[in-house]
């Protein structure tokens, strides 16, 4: 099972207890509880041996904590625990990205929009020739395989990366508990409300902003008396040393060049972890994870088949009892088979190793009526036996109150004379949002569903075949769009493209014109309108086709209108429906099928606002080409 960071817009939403994530006790309780409601939907029809935890990054301290809780709850027994590049403290880790940001931005940190236009304006080259990635913090690293900036400027994207995910994680936790520390307080936002300028003051918010500003008020206020440096502990691996020290089920996995260890904090992990340690010299900062010696490390870790030193329980007494009982047991079942415990229970498996998987199944028993009393006994924010995952009605903020300004105003960061990397040209903004969120539930349950049934149906080979059909045809439309542009070299290439596939690749089936060297140059009517110099127009959203504009959605009816001449008629489609019908049914599944991107799928509040962005940058570099 793979859980999504506690500090991730989608866990804040769906899973977070307090709304304000960063806390190591607090948002590893939601990770345990996650897990425990995950095991209770699937455990009476999967079968498990044994549990194991793993976690990298932040979610490498985060599983030292879910292991504590687990062996505090007794709801999996995990036997192995492995923390992946986790850091020693989340403030000290979160201040060497802000720096990274801060100390290499050409101009000074008041030049992070700029940085951030050039950035995406880099991506935007990338996602233009198909290399398409998730829009999250990867588009960075994207652009930086493209483009092989130099050093600084790597740390520069590196901290930019940080930011914008802390830029989703301050406006998520701001928003859901009216904190009105960007958002005006009590202010209700409607999905159809522009967030924009959200975006720009949140992309100036460091994670000491957000510690000193809402983090630290918020706790201060939920635990009276605790100071900002008890607070800056709970952040930290230390207030586990005592536990970490002696528990010999958990290893941990590093690398000596991680860029987020502060100075002495590798040998603080060394001098705690000891032989359980595994240090690699190279790897950054999770940089190594498909390197062979580390993947096999990472599997034998978790297949070695060692029994674990015993580890003590919270009632010493009754499991030493459950130990004598199963002992006497195994004894009393391999005397009377005439065999020695090892041999009757494991055939030379340590018997030790048995008595422990005895030990975790009786008290998998006693934990299940534990666990009612447990829950009933918790308050909301732990073990709430009707809503797990729901705040208490007194977390809530009372409707009608009079709507207050914000901490962070929108007014101080946004001048109104200036024009910003996020900005484009969108005066139906509403309608359009309400258009996305169409789109993003037709795409779930018809355009995907449609989608997975294709592909569970047709073998990749014929996937391939049909796709490579589809983009044939497409040439047709690229070749007539070029030459309206008087784009003549690259009319003869799409012309040799079409000829070498419609005849050498059988009609298409197969794209031997990519592997000789002649890639595929779209070109459609929108850009055709745009080479001779017609503006976009306002942005559009349109249902189903998603983004476009003005020009382009002119431009996609053009194209439309001649594919119907060029294509329809000729194959009688008018006179044949059902054979029209196939055909368009199938391109618009197979269109989607070659779409990596997913609505939402980046929990990013501002995901609207980025997929404008790039849409219009990429048709801006098209036309430009």
């Amino acid at each position: 099972l793979s859980l999504s960071s506690p500090t991730h817009p989608n866990f804040i939403v769906s899973a977070s207890t307090t709304g304000i994530p960063g806390h190591l006790l607090e948002d590893s309780q939601d990770l345990y509880r996650v897990m425990e409601l995950a095991w209770q939907q699937v455990q009476d029809r999967v079968k498990v041996t044994e549990f194991y935890v793993t976690g990298y990054s932040l979610g490498g301290a985060q599983a030292a904590v879910v292991s504590k809780l687990d062996e505090e709850q007794g709801v999996f027994g995990f036997r192995k625990v492995l923390l992946i590049n986790p850091p020693v403290s989340l403030f000290n880790s979160t201040a060497i990205l802000d720096e990274m940001l801060a100390e290499n931005l050409p101009g000074g940190p008041d030049n992070v929009q700029a940085f951030f236009d050039r950035a995406f304006r880099a991506f935007s080259e990338v996602y233009r020739t198909g290399n398409f990635v998730p829009l999250t913090g990867d588009f960075l690293y994207a652009a930086y395989q493209e483009r092989q900036p130099p050093d600084e400027v790597l740390a520069a994207l590196i901290g930019l990366s940080f930011r914008l995910s802390s830029a989703n994680l301050v406006f998520t936790s701001d928003v859901l508990t009216n904190a009105g520390y960007i958002k005006p307080k009590n202010l209700t936002l409607s999905t159809t409300d522009s967030v924009t300028d959200y975006f720009k003051v949140a992309n100036r918010v460091t994670f000491h902003d957000y510690f000193e500003q809402l983090f630290a008020p918020f706790f201060q206020a939920r635990y009276p008396g605790i100071t900002e440096q008890d607070l800056i502990k709970t952040l930290s691996l230390t207030s586990l040393e005592e536990y970490l020290r002696g528990a010999n089920k958990i290893g941990l996995v590093h690398n000596e060049d991680d860029i987020i260890l502060a100075p002495g904090e590798l040998e603080y992990l060394l001098k705690i972890f000891g032989t359980r340690a595994k240090i690699y010299p190279r790897g950054g900062h999770c940089g190594n994870f498909e390197h062979r010696e580390n993947v096999a490390y990472l599997m034998e870790f978790f297949q070695e088949r060692r029994p674990m030193p015993f580890q003590p329980q919270p009632n010493e007494t009754a499991q030493q009892s459950v130990r004598s009982v199963a002992a006497s047991t195994i004894q009393s079942q391999g005397s009377a088979s005439g065999q020695t415990p090892a041999q009757e229970i494991g055939g030379g498996q340590d018997v030790h190793f048995q008595i422990e998987r005895l030990e975790r199944e009786i008290r998998e028993l006693r934990n299940r009526l534990k666990r009612l009393d447990h829950r009933i006994a918790q308050d909301s924010s732990n073990y709430q036996s009707a809503n797990l995952l729901a705040r208490s009605p007194a977390e809530q903020e009372p409707e009608g109150e009079r709507v207050l300004p914000a901490k962070r105003p929108v007014s101080a960061i946004v001048k109104a004379d200036v024009e910003y990397p996020i900005d484009v040209y969108d005066p139906l903004e509403r309608f359009n949002r309400g258009v996305y969120k169409f789109n993003a539930l037709f795409d779930e349950y018809v355009f995907l569903p449609a989608v997975y049934g294709y592909e569970a149906i047709m073998p990749d080979y014929l996937e391939d075949r049909v796709s490579d059909v589809f983009s044939n045809l497409e040439e047709i439309r690229n070749l007539l769009n070029a030459l309206l542009q008087l784009k003549f070299e690259r009319s003869l290439k799409i012309t040799t493209r079409f000829l070498i596939n419609t005849t050498f690749g059988w009609g298409g089936l197969w794209d031997h014109a990519t592997d000789m060297g002649i890639p595929q140059h779209v070109e459609d009517f929108g850009q055709t309108l745009g080479h001779y110099g017609l503006g976009a127009g306002p942005y559009l959203v349109l249902p189903i086709f998603g983004p476009s504009n003005l020009r382009d959605g002119t431009g996609l009816v053009v194209d439309s209108a001649a594919r119907y001449f060029y294509l329809y008629v000729p194959l009688e489609f008018d006179d044949h429906g059902e054979r029209g019908t196939a055909y368009t049914l199938v391109n618009a599944v197979d269109t989607r099928h070659r779409l990596d991107f997913r609505y939402y799928q980046t929990g990013s509040p501002f995901e609207y606002d980025l997929v404008r962005l790039l849409y219009t940058t990429v048709r801006r570099l098209e036309i430009d080409k």
